[in-house]
């Protein structure tokens, strides 16, 4: 069932008057400073940043954390989920428990599944938000690196970055061909031992002088996984398939488009809260089907003006999850559907590196539900839009210090749109400031104070849902939360080594951030009379915002290359509590360190290498249950023969070599024991 989105609903009023208010208050920012630019710059001057990105806009003068995983790396991890690829980062974690179903994002103590994180697919917003169902759908197979931003960045990105930025970017042709080769493709096996996963996936693409193409497909069957105390974690098995194009076309050196189109489907048998051990009568088994679609096209302009690097993005999401309940029958769907547009400048302009934009989407989230049994939430119609401007400027102030700065306005509004509803429509505006200052002491060493303020627009569901939550427990709606409001403030010191006999290129990071968040959304649940202690099935579940929150935290990483050795340490922590009564925060990762190593044979296509990550105990709970710490160790190798052998490849991981048994931090469900994992890829 497909969702018709009338065009006349996109454009309201409202919409349109936000949208061009939007879009004259960014151009008219544009010219003025353009002209304040060119009348001050020194034409003898270089151009201090090149954008090709807003994850590099944000990477400048290391104003914002952000980390790379490289398409090396995605296939050296065989992750079975794109959280397998970045769970190693520093203050990012993974919490869910040991079922891919069931897994999220958590960067700084913020988590991707309440909307804290911004995921995005080749610079689109994945905004599908629902209960106990995870928001992470693409393959990693898909993928040709993923990018992390640590900390508040709505200044760029908007509602929901207020942990951060989760960015993955899909292949394309170029990631494969070399040289004058214009057409190839690939076919690629991959074994599991823990879960017994076959992992099987293959493309084709080619180029021209104008046409980059890419058609890829996969298919995965896995069974349960095995723990490390030897048992099996019952309903984690799951199948997935799904295809992936994309073909880029570029007519003149100005001028760029790129369509992509994505479809993936899961079937998996999973509690219907999939984060908790067993099927019970409030978690009763359910076969799940999530169906998830997107839609994009880009066009890039860039002259050889240095002022006009213009980027457009129209896109289209759609995820439905079908469930059907297996001992009573019953049958629900969820939806949700994303219409999207992007447009945003990059200029370099002397010393001055300018980044402005505008971005508009609209969310449509609707359930019909099984009436069946009366004891079920209300069937969900409802809608949200939201249309944003923003501009980010880096200017240099004397010879060693830079200043960044930036500014965001956005306005959104939600409504129910079931005929019966009688609750009234939600809607405000935010402003997302920031600012960085850089003091480049010596060549090596940099310091940087930054301070940068972020929103979350309270979603569809946590407004909206009524009906039965549990028992004769009810949701109660509240269209009247406030958003989320965060204040980040963070230093940070990078020192640089120089190339010399111990080292061929290094870093050291430090960073220390408190970020500060008013109208913190958290669900409460009131319990009837009934039962033993108050504790009764009947009452209601509400969302509601906290005064106030802080979260505060360390992140220090080392990088050190010296011939075919790569080495990385890391440490981070983060703290989190409410401040009004001094109780702490759901979902604030453990402290972690981690460390790392590989080596590149110079002599043969051989790399190796290994990780060992140390998770503390988490005992900063406001119950009695705790979670143990535990060491985790991984080894890689990866090898390509050449001879008759060329084209074919290797991949090697033993992940958790000891078969540790362990939770991960607010997990309820174990994860995975010693999982080895080979794969085979020949290209031709």
């Amino acid at each position: 069932m497909l969702l018709k989105t009338d065009v006349s609903e996109v454009l309201t009023p409202s919409t349109i008057k936000l949208a061009i208010g939007a879009a004259l208050g960014t151009l008219a920012f544009i010219p003025s400073a353009l002209a304040e630019t060119q009348n001050t710059a020194d034409s003898s001057s270089d151009v201090i940043a090149v954008y090709a990105s807003r994850i590099d806009a944000q990477k400048a003068n290391g104003a914002a954390a952000v980390s790379t995983v490289s398409l090396e790396e995605i296939e050296k991890r065989q992750g079975s989920n794109v959280t397998d690829l970045i769970r190693h980062l520093p203050n990012v974690s993974v919490i869910g428990g040991g079922r891919d179903t069931a897994q999220s994002v958590v960067i700084r103590g913020l988590s991707s599944e309440n909307g804290r994180v911004v995921q995005l697919v080749d610079g689109t917003r994945q905004n599908f938000s629902v209960g106990h169902r995870s928001s992470l759908f693409i393959d990693p197979e898909l993928l040709s690196s993923v990018e992390v931003v640590r900390g508040p960045s709505s200044t760029l990105w908007g509602s929901g970055a207020m942990g951060g930025v989760f960015a993955q970017n899909t292949k394309s042709a170029s990631d494969f061909l070399s040289g004058t080769k214009a057409l190839g493709g690939y076919v690629k096996q991959g074994l599991h031992s823990n879960d017994n996963a076959s992992r099987t996936s293959g493309a084709i693409f080619g180029r021209t002088e104008t046409v980059d193409w890419l058609v890829q497909s996969y298919y995965h069957d896995s069974d349960d996984n095995q723990l490390g105390n030897g048992k099996t974690l019952s309903y984690s098995a799951d199948r997935e398939k799904g295809g992936f194009a994309k073909v880029t076309l570029t007519p003149s050196l100005d001028h760029q488009w790129t369509l992509t189109a994505r479809q993936g489907k899961r079937d998996s048998m999973v509690p219907t809260n999939p984060t908790v051990e067993k099927p019970s009568t409030s978690s009763p088994l359910v076969y799940r089907q999530v169906d998830d679609q997107s839609l994009s096209l880009n066009y890039n302009y860039n002259p050889s003006q240095s002022w006009v690097d213009l980027d457009a993005r129209l896109y289209w999401n759609d995820t439905e999850v079908n469930e059907h309940r297996v001992d009573k029958g019953e049958r629900d769907n969820n939806q949700m559907q994303t219409l999207g547009l992007s447009l945003s400048n990059r200029s370099n302009l002397k010393k001055l590196a300018l980044i402005t934009g505008i971005d508009a989407y609209q969310d449509r989230f609707k359930t019909v539900r099984d009436k069946s049994n009366t004891s079920r939430p209300d069937n969900q119609d409802a809608e949200a839009q939201s249309v944003g401007a923003f501009a980010q400027v880096d200017v240099p102030l004397g010879h060693a210090w830079q200043w960044q700065a930036g500014i965001r306005f956005d306005a959104y509004e939600a409504k129910d749109k079931r005929p019966e509803s009688t609750i009234g429509n939600h809607d405000n505006t935010a402003w997302s400031p920031s600012t960085a200052l850089t003091w480049q002491a010596t060549e090596q060493l940099a310091f940087t104070a930054s301070y940068r303020e972020a929103f979350r627009a309270p979603n569809l569901e946590e407004m909206y849902a009524s009906g039965t939550h549990f028992a004769m427990n009810q949701f109660v709606p509240n269209p009247a939360l406030k958003p989320e409001e965060s204040a980040n403030k963070e230093l940070s010191v990078t020192y640089t080594f120089s190339p010399s006999q111990y080292v061929d290129k290094g870093y050291v990071d430090a960073r220390v951030f408190r970020n500060d968040v008013d109208n913190f959304i958290e669900q409460s649940i009131k319990y009837g009379p009934s039962g033993p202690k108050g504790q009764g099935f009947d009452g209601t579940t509400v969302k509601t915002n906290l005064p106030e929150a802080k979260l505060e935290g360390i992140e220090v990483s080392l990088h050190h290359q010296l011939g075919g050795f790569t080495n990385n340490v890391s440490y981070s922590q983060t703290e989190g509590k409410n401040k009004h009564d001094g109780s702490y925060l759901d979902n604030i990762p453990a402290h972690k360190w981690v460390a790392e190593t590989d080596y590149a044979l110079t002599t043969l296509p051989v790399s190796v290498g290994g990780r060992i990550s140390h998770y503390a105990d988490q005992n900063n709970t406001n119950s009695v249950k705790t979670y143990d710490g535990y060491t985790l160790w991984d080894l890689y190798a990866s090898y390509s023969p050449k001879g008759a052998w060329d084209g074919v490849k290797f991949d090697l991981a033993i992940e958790n070599l000891t078969d540790e048994y362990y939770t991960t931090a607010w997990s309820q469900v174990a994860s995975p024991g010693r999982d080895i994992k080979l794969n085979v890829r020949y290209q031709f």
